[in-house]
């Protein structure tokens, strides 16, 4: 692992070199370039995309789209963006790969919209993002995961990969690093695993990193079973069945969405969770979308520090304000998704104030990117920036689940949470996530 905080700082240091860098050129620019440029008058054309239907609308989508609607109102009641009031277009995500390549050209092309944030799956992902440069479009994905959207096949890459493409959070290696971690510092006796995870992109990179880190971390620690589901698996008795008989102790998983709650309560029927503990990679929603009969004991990672009671209110105003507000509009407490979509959202606002103080009135696609690159913004969850390879770097929050009487569904023990700092769970720019993993020294 990176023991110094001086490997951190020098990552850190070079988002802020890259930054100043290319921003040189626009701080040289004559004053009178700004007497060109003005400030439209018309709406900003925002459009998201989201799961507005199917088994991944109600844990991921809507609470997503919920964010956006919520944080448009109030950026919109504040004045908008330099004056412009929002105009937000929410899209529906389902369909698979090809028909978010099909809405992808709608929207730039036809619709011109000026930003697109979205995207869930990480197959979609890695299908949309060239679009970005293709079409001349920013593109900012706002939840899915899979950490080879923005790395090369070799180390060191070239970055960034794209131009006018960006993701507004980290990738799955801070929850898988950050799973291997908890379970070495709170589960150190711990001598066989398993893996349940939905059989693509996501599910397959997610048990990859995990592996790789577990290996790394605890070599003793012995693989027993890995089962792969089809997506929008409806039955998963016989994975279940096939799991508890491979006798491991912890079972990683990344089912996600409708398949995680699904999996979840047959689990409980079956009785897995007296035999073994599940790991989830992101399995923040689910105590509060199942209720009380979500198993305790159980580890939860909150795709950063994404949680509702995470920073504490007294502490974070930001993340009081989000978590109530929220609540008092939509009847439950903001999941992970809601602060993607906030990150996301904020991200480009503070691109757009940045570039347009350089430019002198209202930037081009290409000038809101490059103020995108080393920008850092304050979120409900803390502080979040964007390296020069444009992905977000986080810390990872994880914890173990406990039933309480302060709420309908158990949360994590504020005894048994733990924060990893972002220099313990993120690559450094330009190095695969795997490739460094394999260099850690422990």
């Amino acid at each position: 692992m990176p023991k110094s905080r001086r490997s951190f700082l020098k990552i850190a240091g070079g988002v802020i070199a890259g930054t100043g860098a290319a921003l040189t050129g626009w701080a040289r620019r004559p004053v009178l370039a700004a007497a060109r440029r003005s400030i439209p008058k018309e709406p900003i054309k925002i459009a998201t995309v989201g799961f507005l239907s199917g088994p991944a609308a109600a844990p991921f989508g809507i609470p997503g789209n919920n964010a956006y609607k919520m944080l448009v109102e109030d950026i919109n009641k504040k004045g908008g963006i330099l004056g412009r009031q929002i105009n937000l277009i929410s899209n529906d995500e389902a369909g698979g790969a090809a028909a978010q390549v099909k809405l992808t050209r709608k929207l730039i092309l036809d619709d011109k919209v000026d930003v697109i944030l979205g995207f869930i799956s990480s197959g979609d992902c890695k299908a949309v993002l060239p679009l970005s440069d293709e079409l001349g479009g920013l593109i900012v994905a706002y939840d899915c995961g899979t950490h080879v959207l923005m790395e090369g096949r070799k180390s060191p890459y070239k970055v960034p990969k794209y131009q006018l493409g960006f993701r507004s959070k980290a990738h799955l290696g801070i929850d898988n690093i950050g799973l291997a971690l908890m379970i070495k510092k709170y589960l150190p006796e711990t001598k066989t695993i398993a893996g349940i995870n939905p059989d693509y992109a996501w599910g397959r990179d997610s048990w990859h990193i995990f592996e790789t880190a577990m290996k790394k971390l605890m070599p003793q620690v012995k693989v027993v079973g890995t089962w792969w589901p089809k997506l929008f698996t409806t039955d998963y008795t016989a994975h279940i069945s096939a799991v508890i008989g491979s006798g491991a102790e912890i079972i990683h998983s990344a089912l996600w969405g409708g398949d995680a709650v699904t999996f979840t309560k047959q689990a409980l029927e079956l009785g897995l969770f007296q035999k073994a503990r599940m790991a989830y990679s992101r399995g923040e929603p689910y105590p509060q979308e199942i209720g009380k009969e979500f198993p305790e004991e159980q580890i939860i990672c909150c795709a950063g520090t994404h949680y509702f009671l995470y920073p504490p209110h007294d502490r974070w105003p930001l993340n009081k304000w989000f978590v109530e507000e929220y609540h008092k509009r939509y009847g439950k407490y903001p999941t992970y998704p809601c602060y993607h979509a906030y990150q996301a959202l904020y991200t480009y606002k503070a691109a757009v104030e940045k570039a347009a103080s350089l430019v002198g009135g209202w930037p081009t696609q290409e000038e809101i990117a490059k103020a995108m690159v080393g920008i850092s913004i304050e979120t409900p969850s803390g502080h979040l920036a964007i390296r020069e390879d444009h992905n977000g770097i986080e810390d990872v929050l994880l914890g173990f689940t406990k039933l309480t009487p302060d709420y309908p569904f158990p949360i994590l023990d504020p005894n048994r949470m733990e924060v990893f700092p972002a220099h313990m769970v993120n690559a450094p720019v330009g190095i695969r996530t795997e490739d460094w993993i394999n260099s850690w020294q422990v």
